[in-house]
């Protein structure tokens, strides 16, 4: 499958192909289901045996899914949006992520495939286990799918984590946000960040950008933050995982990686028990092989 065309992106960052549609809630569940398929399909062709020749068993030959992307988009008035997906009193759909942008009415839908869940799960214990000799492993809340507002509307992440200390002055929000992709276009990804950094409705201090690449074992680790010197997002640190197709090496370039004490916990390291967070690069290794045993075994 072929990478999206980033050149040519709507309004939310993602591009002109997504598929888009008019939100009816009647209809909603079964339109996210048939995507979800076309795009698990695309990702994980299941093989079949024929008179000796490998067949893709799920798709038809001439079907192409070069504009398969984990996005789907709605168009929703934002009273809509509100009584369908800002409702204390239901369920929370665990499948998808949302991220509603109230200025153009629109409903960005990231269908959760087990990809997702692994790369933020993985990570959320990445995190604990850098933590746990500092004694902070139970010190910050977890915001996974916790629908939060940004702004001109509102997000879920795939995985949050913030402080239980915090200042009574400051609402109880996530410092540091992980968004986890395989398809997603950069445009869509600095919207992301920009809309999670931004310092007056977002309030995250640090987003993780991780994806996974479709077609070969390779990840990429992204920290992000917000430069207030220039009033912009900077990226401060750019990870690669990659696996040697000849002799299955693992190699990493730029880490290990660092998530810095005071803008996760919002508050100075006092040493030397506490420090930045690192991840040392085996924690990688082990986070990305579990990544590719589920995009690439059979």
């Amino acid at each position: 499958m072929s990478e999206l065309n980033e050149g040519n992106c709507g309004p939310e960052g993602l591009p002109l192909a997504v598929r888009r549609y008019t939100y009816r809630k009647e209809d909603f569940p079964q339109i996210v289901n048939l995507e979800r398929e076309r795009l698990y399909r695309s990702i994980h062709p299941i093989k079949t045996m024929s008179n000796g020749i490998n067949n893709d068993g799920n798709r038809n030959a001439s079907e192409k899914y070069d504009d398969v992307s984990e996005y789907i988009i709605f168009s929703i008035d934002t009273a809509t949006h509100d009584r369908d997906f800002l409702d204390p009193n239901i369920e929370p759909n665990l499948s998808i992520r949302t991220t509603f942008h109230q200025d153009i009415n629109s409903l960005a839908v990231k269908m959760v495939l087990h990809e997702h869940e692994e790369l933020s799960a993985a990570f959320e214990l990445a995190i604990g286990k850098a933590l746990d000799p500092m004694g902070l492993r139970t010190s910050f809340y977890h915001y996974r799918t916790t629908t939060i507002s940004v702004a001109n509307g509102s997000k879920q992440p795939d995985a949050a984590w913030g402080p239980r200390r915090r200042s009574p002055r400051r609402p109880r929000r996530p410092t540091v946000v992980l968004e986890a992709a395989i398809t997603e276009t950069r445009p869509k990804l600095l919207s992301d960040v920009r809309r999670w950094l931004d310092p007056s409705d977002g309030l995250a201090q640090v987003v993780l950008a991780i994806k996974a690449t479709q077609r070969r074992p390779k990840i990429t680790i992204e920290r992000w933050q917000y430069d207030s010197v220039n009033a912009d997002i900077e990226n401060v640190q750019a990870l690669e995982i990659t696996e040697s197709s000849e002799s299955g090496e693992i190699t990493i370039s730029g880490g290990p990686f660092l998530i810095p004490f005071h803008l996760f916990f919002l508050r100075p390291a006092e040493p030397p028990k506490e420090h930045d967070i690192t991840i040392d690069d085996q924690t990688l290794k082990e986070l990305a092989q579990l990544i590719w045993e589920i995009q690439f075994s059979i």
